[in-house]
């Protein structure tokens, strides 16, 4: 889990086939692992942006190895980064526009000119799990490897067999375009020192294998810490509040710490499975964003056993208390504007603009009531007792209304169309305002210029679910 946690974004769902974008349609840059790309540029975006470039040489093991080793990559969502919008996987050249400047994620397929191809397994292991290029060049920590560092030797190496054993992709990358001092590699000196904790995890013998493994998902192999840990004055993960939510810019990563008010302490393991595998859990939370990347490109892919052990150790993590008041999932009630705007007229309509904006953009799916429709993996979910609109903080849910939601899963695609070129940024915070009024938290309230700032960052819509 990446970016985003048992707690993110809300979303009409249902599988559906990939629509063909209306002819007339504007285009809008492909946005295939964008909730990663705001999550790494808002994670490091004071250290120097995102710089990808791990990942070293290794020899095509035997078949055990390699398979291993794709289960693992996928535990760690290598692709997501290091694949560009249709390009060819694990080819690099995702572009990442960051406040220093662009940087573009690197090859790291098996291309012995452009890629890995002629790196040692020192060398691969050092990259991993020290931030150091194989020239000896310090990597940007958007690179996640002051978590890597946690991993095994022998699991980083079935990662590098299994990319060596797929096809090269003999491409070059582009050069990053970082204002300075940005640009200088050396200062990420002071970051490691500060902040890199170098040394692979070791089992706590007093626990069960099951907690062990789970720790070593959430801290290691999955990187949760990376989007749910709060950052220190250098913007290195605060270890101290370690799950107890993180600001990604553009999203929220929520607090997955077993606080019952701020965070998971009130799901039960079979909702928290559920939301980790399907990115779903009715009555709870339906991922958006950097989340539903996680759960697409990586999580629903993990075994039973490794969905319940990471739920094993969050349980244990010390709870970390936030700005909600009460459970983000158990605010709200249904709405019944539908009855008294029945045959209102112009100054009726004008008086609640927020409940009509509703009945003309959500109702259709989510229920007049908004109370959803459906039920299992073709259900549109509830927006009363959900936690996104619950949230004391509208950042996801404005994200969930200018992109969409897209969940390319195994059985099929979830999907939410995009009102980024429906509506304006009044339009969309009215229509905010109303839905965490009734549906969530009444607080919470969502100026223009907040979404005219989430708009005019590089948060895109999904080009194919743009509203007709």
């Amino acid at each position: 889990m990446t970016s985003s946690n048992p707690v993110a974004s809300f979303s009409a769902v249902r599988p559906v086939p990939r629509p063909t974008p209306h002819p007339g349609t504007r285009p809008v840059p492909h946005r295939g692992r964008a909730g990663r790309r705001l999550a790494r540029r808002a994670v490091f975006a004071g250290v120097v942006a995102c710089q990808t470039a791990w990942l070293p040489t290794a020899h095509a093991g035997d078949a055990t190895q390699i398979a291993r080793g794709a289960y693992l990559a996928r535990a760690a969502d290598c692709i997501a980064c290091h694949t560009a919008a249709h390009g060819q996987p694990f080819g690099g050249g995702y572009a990442i526009d960051t406040p220093f400047g662009k940087i573009t994620s690197t090859n790291i397929s098996s291309d012995k000119t452009y890629g890995i191809g002629n790196w040692s397994d020192a060398q691969f292991v050092r990259a991993v799990r020290e931030g150091v290029g194989a020239h000896g060049e310090n990597l940007y920590p958007a690179m996640p490897y002051d978590a890597f560092t946690q991993l095994r030797r022998d699991d980083v190496l079935a990662i590098k067999a299994y990319l060596m054993s797929q096809p090269p992709v003999h491409a070059a990358t582009r050069a990053n375009t970082l204002s300075f001092p940005f640009n200088q590699r050396w200062t990420l000196w002071f970051w490691n020192l500060v902040n890199l904790k170098k040394g692979a995890l070791r089992d706590d013998p007093q626990r069960s294998a099951e907690w062990n493994r789970g720790r070593y998902l959430v801290q290691g192999l999955a990187h949760c810490e990376t989007c749910h840990t709060p950052r220190n004055v250098t913007l290195g993960m605060d270890r101290s509040r370690a799950l107890g939510g993180g600001d990604l810019g553009a999203w929220r990563a929520y607090n997955i710490t077993p606080d019952r008010t701020a965070g998971i302490g009130g799901w039960s393991d079979a909702e928290l499975i559920a939301y980790l595998r399907d990115g779903d859990a009715p009555g709870r939370a339906s991922a958006a964003g950097p989340m539903a990347e996680a759960v697409e490109h990586s999580l629903q892919y993990l075994s039973a056993a490794d969905l319940k052990a990471i739920v094993a150790y969050l349980r244990t993590v010390p709870a970390q208390a936030g700005p909600d008041t009460a459970p983000r999932s158990r605010q709200g009630q249904p709405a019944h504007d539908y009855e008294m705007l029945r045959g209102a007229d112009a100054a009726q309509l004008a008086r609640h603009a927020g409940a009509q904006l509703f009945l003309e953009h959500c109702a259709t799916c989510h229920a007049a009531t908004g109370a959803g429709r459906g039920a299992g993996y073709a259900a549109y979910p509830s927006l009363f007792n959900h936690s996104t609109v619950g949230a004391s903080n509208s950042t996801n849910l404005v994200s969930v209304i200018l992109c969409g939601v897209k969940r390319d899963m195994q059985s099929g695609q979830v999907a939410m169309p995009s009102f980024a070129h429906d509506m304006t940024n009044e339009q969309i915070a009215t229509l905010a305002n109303y839905l965490t009024r009734q549906f969530g938290t009444p607080a919470t309230h969502t100026t223009p210029a907040d979404v005219a700032k989430l708009r005019s960052g590089d948060l895109q819509p999904y080009p194919d679910l743009l509203q007709q």
